[in-house]
């Protein structure tokens, strides 16, 4: 197979990645899919079809043992999920962390993914930071020109918990630096919650997000599902193992039953 055929594997669940990951450890006999099961907390039959499809791809064999091709399928995605998570410890991302590894593995591109893993760059390196600096100022000259991925994290105001806001973006953001100025740039997805009211699915999309800059709300305006707010705007109070954190207030409303989705007050959170 070559280095470019790896690029076609299909992304799988955590879940998934899981139970072959077990298999690949385990003894194979008589039972091996139920003991799988029960280690991953699932059904005997969701793991033996799931195994099925393996076999039906040439991953597996009839025994359960690895093809060549399932060995390279497997190992790629335990290094993304070993690199996805380094960043996130890195980026000091600890709260909710496995949900957020878990939506980014299954939701965004292999390729991105590992781009973003392998970053260290957006900090020029010519200008010189004292670690215990509390405040940093002109964060916009630090960054170096072009587009840089950062994964995002919404809290909660007292950083008790996640934001259930953060259901309405994407997990990764690009900082941008052009001529026309430098900003972070964030995408908007289809929310999925449920009333509080009747218990009903509510979906629908965020329509206004406002961020605290000094002592006044800015409107951050929402076209074509994108979100910029400017670097200048968020508070960078740590610089730590190479990165800057930037700290922002947002205000954010959504599109379905304001009654039961009122506007939520959030802080985010990302990484350089």
């Amino acid at each position: 197979m070559g280095k470019n055929e790896t690029m076609r594997f299909e992304h799988l669940t955590i879940l998934q990645i899981r139970y072959l990951t077990e298999l690949e450890q385990m003894e194979k006999g008589r039972g091996t899919i139920g003991a799988i099961a029960e280690k991953c907390g699932v059904k005997h039959p969701t793991v033996s079809r799931f195994f099925k499809s393996c076999i039906e791809k040439e991953y597996l064999t009839q025994s359960l043992d690895f093809t060549e091709k399932g060995q390279m399928m497997l190992q790629r995605h335990q290094k993304v999920v070993r690199d996805v998570r380094g960043y996130l410890e890195r980026s000091g991302i600890t709260e909710g962390i496995d949900d957020v590894l878990k939506g980014m593995v299954e939701n965004i591109d292999y390729i991105r993914l590992e781009e973003l893993a392998r970053s260290h760059m957006r900090v020029n390196k010519g200008i010189q930071m004292k670690k215990e600096e509390d405040g940093i100022g002109e964060i916009e000259e630090l960054i170096e020109y072009g587009n840089h991925m950062v994964a995002i994290s919404i809290m909660q105001t007292d950083g008790s918990g996640r934001s259930m806001a953060e259901h309405g973006f994407e997990h990764l953001g690009i900082v941008k630096r052009n001529k026309r100025g430098c900003y972070l740039e964030l995408t908007i997805k289809e929310m999925h919650e449920i009333s509080r009211i009747n218990g009903r699915k509510m979906t629908g999309h965020l329509t206004g997000l406002k961020y605290l800059q000094g002592d006044v709300y800015k409107i951050a305006g929402i076209k074509n599902g994108k979100v910029r707010i400017p670097i200048s705007a968020f508070c960078f109070r740590k610089f730590n193992h190479g990165m800057l954190q930037g700290n922002l207030m947002i205000t954010v409303s959504c599109s379905v039953g304001e009654a039961h989705m009122p506007e939520s007050t959030a802080r985010l959170i990302f990484k350089l």
